[in-house]
């Protein structure tokens, strides 16, 4: 099978990051704009559609990202759902926790067959700026069938009471490809969630939410290399690097800690440095930076 090459350090999972990197020293260099770069074509909120899809918000991404959960996976859904595929679908906005439950949820197979999650959780997503992001176990295809599509069947929430009944993607990564950032949002570091996260001489916190979980190779630790590769363009056309990357529990999010007040404005990650849950490497990504 594919992507089952995966070492746990406790229940990092679909979403596994066991560590905190904070590299030193800020730098500024050119922002590499290669062939192959991909953008997050998601990232715009949804307007209604003859489909009749939630207007405000939307699928940012899908990431059939394992093949075969490990035993520990019953840690984050409460029972036992190992040897499921795993797929994490990060939503636009944040969402109601009591409201996310399988049922809600309906994953089309390239075989036709229509596939009810055997677990739906916000597990380990779980602190203050996250919540957003649904981690799905269940047969979702692995020799032959792929998934082809994720609903909204079921009446689940915002934070804001709208009902997300309807909303759908079709645009799901595939086992064999590398993971992506597909939302960036700017806080200030002593935000709500944040404080104590970033080390002294923050002025402006970067969360990236990635499709799924992100180590360096091999499961090692963010570091230098990583941070290195991260680009952030602020407002008055600088381009630098994070003081900080910060990864200190298992889930989609890092924190790039900015030393630079001016905002910033978009993020390049550098291709060949963030590894999924079945060590393959995201490909170069640009994602625009909105206030959080």
């Amino acid at each position: 099978m594919k992507k089952i090459s995966f070492i746990f350090s406790a229940i990092a999972l679909l979403f596994l990051i066991p560590a905190c990197a904070n590299g030193q020293a800020t730098g500024t260099s050119s922002v590499d704009t290669d062939e192959g770069m991909t953008t997050d074509k998601n990232q715009e909120e949804s307007v209604e559609n003859d489909t009749g899809q939630p207007q405000n918000s939307s699928i940012l991404s899908a990431y059939h990202g394992l093949d075969q959960l490990p035993v520990v996976a019953g840690l984050l859904c409460g029972y036992r759902v190992a040897n499921d595929d795993g797929m994490p679908v990060v939503f636009s906005t944040q969402l109601q926790v009591d409201s996310v439950v399988p049922e809600s949820f309906l994953v089309i197979r390239s075989d036709g067959e229509s596939v009810v999650p055997n677990c739906a959780t916000l597990h380990p997503a779980m602190e203050p700026l996250e919540q957003r992001t649904v981690l799905l176990t269940g047969d979702f295809g692995t020799f032959g069938e792929t998934p082809l599509r994720v609903e909204v069947t079921g009446p689940m929430l915002t934070f804001d009471g709208e009902s997300l009944l309807g909303l759908s993607t079709e645009d799901i990564t595939p086992l064999e490809d590398g993971p992506r950032v597909v939302l960036a949002e700017r806080f200030a570091p002593d935000t709500y969630g944040l404080a104590g996260e970033c080390p002294d001489g923050t002025f402006q916190v970067v969360q990236l939410t990635w499709e799924g979980g992100v180590t360096g190779p091999a499961n090692a630790a963010l570091g230098e290399e990583q941070r290195l590769g991260t680009m952030v363009l602020l407002e008055d056309g600088s381009t630098v690097n994070p003081l900080a990357l910060v990864d200190d529990d298992p889930d989609n999010h890092v924190l790039a800690c900015l030393a630079e007040d001016s905002p910033a404005q978009s993020v390049v990650i550098h291709a060949g440095l963030f590894y999924d849950p079945g060590d393959i490497a995201n490909s170069a990504t640009l994602a625009e930076v909105t206030d959080g």
